[in-house]
């Protein structure tokens, strides 16, 4: 399903003066999330990335640690016992002092984000993040702050695409779901959300939310 499709199906579907609530992932849609750029400012080998991926990414302590169940400094922990020949490129990844690097922010899109709140729609964020994360995102940029809620799977336990986050989101906030709509870099979360009647944009750029909220 191309985006340019699910773009058009909206547009048939969805009246835009019923949209009052949008709903905003972070990574990859406010703040870019490039992981080849992240580990080329790291100075990574090339020939270590895919193993070191697996070994962090692709790890179930990765997942609880998304999902609130152990912390930052615990994931590093664990992960450095089972894989002590990376431990210093499994620190450099994990890092909190990286996160600048790993997450920068798209500039024209926050400022679109701001003028849709001034546009009197309500901002609700969406994300699967860290407590570090969420941390360092707070405490550097206006995002939380600016939104009208939002759930994040650090602290509800449970991240996207399983569509119990959005039955957290929507119960939390009272949102009726044919008022709302979700931005979303990652296809199988737009997938679960339209599952259970929650609108969602396949996000690759700015265009793809003007080409609906126009």
């Amino acid at each position: 399903m191309t985006n340019s499709y699910i773009i058009k199906k909206l547009r048939k579907k969805v009246r835009i003066n019923m949209i009052r609530n949008i709903i905003f992932d972070i990574g990859g849609v406010l703040l870019d999330y490039n992981p080849k750029t992240y580990l080329d400012k790291l100075n990574i080998e090339e020939s270590k990335r895919r193993e070191l991926n697996n070994i962090i990414f692709h790890n179930q302590k990765w997942k609880d640690c998304l999902n609130g169940f152990i912390t930052n400094s615990e994931l590093i922990e664990y992960l450095v016992k089972e894989n002590l020949k990376y431990k210093t490129q499994i620190e450099q990844i994990l890092s909190k002092d990286n996160l600048k690097y790993m997450l920068p922010p798209k500039q024209e899109m926050i400022e679109y984000y701001k003028t849709l709140k001034q546009k009197k729609y309500k901002i609700y964020l969406c994300s699967n993040i860290t407590k570090d994360t969420y941390n360092y995102i707070k405490d550097n940029f206006e995002i939380i702050q600016i939104a009208d809620g939002g759930v994040f799977s650090c602290f509800e336990n449970v991240s996207k695409p399983n569509a119990e986050i959005y039955h957290k989101l929507i119960e939390k906030y009272n949102l009726n779901k044919q008022e709302s709509i979700l931005v979303d870099d990652t296809e199988r979360n737009i997938i679960s959300s339209n599952n259970i009647g929650l609108k969602g944009i396949l996000f690759n750029n700015i265009e793809d939310i003007k080409g609906i909220l126009q």
